[in-house]
């Protein structure tokens, strides 16, 4: 159906997210019974990957650290393989690579489990090197992904999601109904990007038209959404071949706001409890010259006025899924414009193999 409908395949995976959503939620709830059987999960918790799997991993870091009992860090695979942190046998690591081919990862993973650590892993692709080698795989279900990471970024997500909301019921953190209200929020989500994606497909087409026109890009999210702009910058990359930096928004004044100026676009993306401090250098950036683009959730008028894509307000936790999608589009619809396949990259491969 998809193949007849769309031009490029990457335009269809994006499409394909809703139902990857759900399929993965689905997963969920039979994948993740092992939980209840388990009598204590260690309190220190180490999230690994590489590309967009790290980027996953820094939302599970900020995610899973509102359990004020566990200590939980995010970790660049290829760091631990050459710069090693001490690892010890009281540790979880949980290493996603939606291939779980990624060499470093897999490397990684093999060395801290010869050292007795415990490994769950976060994959697309059950009969994987990493899958079969970890004592926990946890399984995404986003089908088979052949262009930039899309629907299986917002398939992890989901999963990571899912499981600290059932570690949080286990442990006692969160409410006994917390697990059905986690999964009615993110059926909700589903139905919100499925119902809005031709309406953000018309509208990021304008959008991408600044892109190619900016020399460069800074995508600016905090708390949740620093993986969202990290992963913005990144299909912005790969997808479009325009340079884009994703950042803290906390660190734009210190230091990045010199680059303000026509040529530099800067997003921001503003939501949660630093939406008015997203919007606040938003204004202030417009104010000096620069050249702004604003994706928000908020409902207040004289902030929709400025708002560049008014996204529906979820849960900010959960709100990464939706943020994520506008600019996997502006990617595509700015690769289109500049006349480039945004199916295939000159010198990407889709599974990192060789270091």
């Amino acid at each position: 159906m998809f193949s007849r409908r769309f031009k490029y395949r990457l335009l269809e995976e994006i499409y394909e997210q809703p139902d990857a959503l759900l399929n993965t939620l689905k997963g969920c709830s039979e994948d993740l019974k092992f939980l209840r059987e388990r009598k204590d999960i260690p309190k220190k918790i180490i999230f690994m990957g590489m590309g967009s799997s790290y980027f996953a991993s820094i939302y599970a870091e900020y995610l899973f650290s509102n359990f004020l009992t566990f200590h939980v860090d995010s970790l660049l695979a290829s760091q631990q393989l050459y710069y090693p942190r001490p690892i010890d046998r009281e540790s979880l690591v949980v290493a996603i690579s939606q291939s779980g081919e990624s060499i470093e990862t897999v490397n990684a993973a093999i060395k801290l489990k010869e050292k007795g650590v415990e490994i769950w892993c976060i994959t697309n692709s059950p009969e994987s090197t990493l899958a079969k080698i970890s004592d926990v795989p946890m399984l995404i279900y986003a089908e088979e992904e052949r262009c930039s990471t899309t629907k299986t970024f917002l398939s992890t997500i989901t999963l990571i999601y899912m499981l600290w909301a059932n570690m949080g019921v286990k442990e006692g953190y969160l409410p006994e109904n917390f697990v059905e209200k986690a999964e009615r929020s993110i059926i909700n989500i589903s139905n919100i990007i499925g119902n809005n994606l031709d309406s953000w497909n018309a509208l990021t087409q304008s959008l991408a038209l600044r892109v190619i026109n900016s020399k460069s890009a800074i995508i600016l999210g905090r708390g949740y959404n620093l993986c969202t702009a990290l992963e913005g910058a990144l299909l912005f990359k790969e997808v479009s071949k325009v340079h884009a930096e994703g950042m803290d928004g906390g660190q734009y004044r210190h230091g990045p706001i010199e680059l303000t100026s026509p040529e530099i676009l800067i997003i921001s993306l503003a939501t949660g409890a630093t939406k008015n401090l997203m919007v606040k250098i938003s204004r202030e950036t417009k104010k000096l010259g620069g050249n702004v683009m604003l994706i928000s959730d908020d409902e207040d008028n004289e902030i929709v006025k400025e708002t560049d894509i008014c996204l529906n307000k979820v849960e900010e936790p959960l709100s990464p899924l939706l943020f994520t999608v506008p600019l996997q589009l502006i990617a595509y619809n700015s690769a289109v414009l500049k006349g480039r396949n945004p199916d295939f990259g000159e010198y990407l491969t889709k599974i990192t193999r060789i270091e």
